[in-house]
């Protein structure tokens, strides 16, 4: 028989965790045809063959916490993800933290720009309203690999409320129940929470868990970013651990509304927080083993991107600007950002300013911007969100560790519940996050073949099959007859993640092949180009 591709030679490791074997594989029509037994191999043929000799092939990677539904509708996004791509990433789930692109309401669409502009290569012309139209418009326009979509909390709470910072009236608290549910319908996965963020930062558990329980029911799960990820915060009035508080208050939510629960980067913020992994860990354990289907997330790198609205407290996010341009409230903020001045000097640096005139502190940490600016840190950090109209992002550090500690990162990672994500914001004008250029390899070469802190099955496992599992994705995440030829081909003895905060856009090294849905890529370690949009839009399996 003929096939379209076969790959021969390569060692299979096959996203399930079980042991590696030796196999080629044939592929037709974008899926996986047959696995041929070396024996048998000679008497197959195809239109091209793949010399895996001394390469692993596996399922390709998983992004299970994307920001990239807000770069993917634009034409070029195939040259802006390119990073992903090279990595040996096939899917991504987008639309994490709250914040989707769909669904929406047209007459909110200027809101939605605003506080998704730290995620957006730019604003949307908003062709679409409900998820089946976002996902329409994308396979229009061609994707350059495979995406499922999560439904935003916060997109859809500020579709129905706006800036209302109040509870929701039963009405529309079943307005965006209504929501959700046409979303799942649409096929998304579940739903996602943004409870760092406005206006996710003022819902209460039962407006989440009335959400929540509409994802379950409907098959998919809601996934959190958590309300506090150090040991204090601005969000709990409490001596007990505020991250270990976070944890239970999301668990409780997914317990009363019977719905699968997915903690986004779980993450340990600041030196004081790092001792707390242990007892974290073991709650999600006993929370798993009491019946609550609770797994979590995380990226092998001590620092993070976001908004450098992130430590600003929730009276603020409404008026930020405007409390910017004040002389009473720039001095209110001041004050309540004190204790925060030696976290903000050696853990906060800016990736983006959004204002030409601060270019040139982009990739300094606020320290350095302090000195440079002749202020203090904190004044240095609100100067830069008043210049910016509060639209700077910034990378924070010191998360589970920092260069030469790397204890709690490692406790989490290899953890039984835990997957991997890049959890990145790729755009064209910033420095960059070195996560969306190599956190798979790095994984891969650092933390599996030098440390040996996970076996290459356990590593692959949690980046394919395992998240394919999680995320509702049929047909996707694993080797076996029938599945999508979505592959990363690589060499486990060379790959590598060269790519660091202080060179963050260089390629890994050691990806020698990837395929979306059968087609190549990246050939030979090269890109094949933006032409090249073998993509699929998923649903919910």
């Amino acid at each position: 028989m003929e096939y379209d591709v076969i790959i021969r030679g390569g060692t299979i490791v096959d996203g399930s965790g079980a042991p590696r074997f030796p196999a080629d594989l044939a592929l037709s029509g974008g899926k996986i045809s047959k696995l041929i037994p070396p024996a048998e191999s000679p008497q197959a043929t195809a239109a091209r063959v793949i010399d895996a000799s001394g390469l692993v092939v596996a399922p390709g990677f998983i992004d299970m916490h994307s920001h990239s539904d807000w770069v993917i509708p634009v034409p070029e996004h195939a040259e802006i993800l390119r990073p992903f791509l090279l990595q040996g990433v096939t899917t991504f789930v987008g639309g994490n933290c709250g914040f989707s692109a769909a669904p929406i309401r047209p007459d909110r669409a200027a809101m939605l720009d605003t506080s998704a502009q730290m995620l957006s290569e730019r604003p949307f012309q908003w062709e679409w309203r409900e998820v089946a139209e976002f996902g329409a418009h994308l396979k229009r326009q061609g994707l350059a690999m495979n995406v499922a979509h999560l439904a935003g909390h916060g997109s859809i709470r500020l579709s129905v409320m706006g800036a209302d910072s109040g509870d929701p009236s039963p009405a529309q608290l079943n307005e965006m129940r209504a929501m959700l549910e046409r979303a799942m319908s649409d096929g998304a996965v579940g739903i996602s929470c943004g409870l760092g963020y406005f206006p996710g930062m003022i819902a209460k558990p039962a407006e989440l868990g009335a959400l929540a329980e509409v994802a379950g029911r409907a098959g998919g799960i809601i996934t959190s970013h958590l309300r506090a990820y150090s040991t204090r915060s601005l969000f709990f009035d409490s001596k007990v651990m505020h991250n270990l508080l976070a944890v239970r208050e999301m668990v409780e939510v997914a317990r009363r509304a019977k719905t699968p629960l997915q903690i986004s980067h779980l993450i340990f913020v600041g030196r004081r927080t790092w001792p707390t992994v242990n007892e974290v860990l073991a709650d999600i354990t006993a929370a798993n083993n009491d019946g609550v289907d609770v797994t979590f997330d995380t990226f092998p790198y001590t620092g993070g991107n976001t908004t450098i609205r992130v430590i600003f407290p929730a009276w603020s996010q409404n008026r930020m600007v405007e409390l910017l341009h004040s002389a009473d409230g720039w001095a209110r903020l001041r004050d309540s950002f004190r204790p925060l001045s030696p976290f903000i000097a050696e853990g906060a640096q800016l990736m983006w300013a959004a204002n030409p005139s601060f270019a040139h502190l982009e990739g300094k940490f606020f320290g350095e911007i302090a000195e440079s600016l002749k202020l203090d840190p904190v004044e240095a950090y609100l100067t830069i969100a008043r210049e910016s109209a509060a639209k700077a992002r910034v990378m924070m550090h010191l998360y589970s560790g920092d260069d030469q500690h790397e204890e709690t990162l490692c406790a989490a990672m290899a953890h039984p519940l835990n997957m991997f994500e890049m959890d990145t914001i790729l755009t064209s004008h910033q420095h960059q996050n070195p996560a969306s250029f190599g956190t798979y390899p790095k994984i891969l070469g650092h933390y599996v073949r030098e440390m040996g802190l996970l076996s290459l099955e356990s590593a692959i496992h949690k980046m394919t099959g395992m998240a394919a599992a999680k995320m509702r994705l049929g047909g996707r995440g694993f080797i076996r007859e029938g599945y999508a030829a979505d592959l990363a081909i690589f060499n486990p003895a060379t790959i590598s993640c060269a790519a660091d905060f202080a060179h963050p856009e260089t390629a890994p090294v050691g990806i020698e092949h990837v395929l979306v849905n059968g087609r190549a890529v990246v050939a030979d370690g090269k890109w094949c180009g933006d032409e090249v949009l073998p993509g699929h839009w998923l649903t919910r399996a």
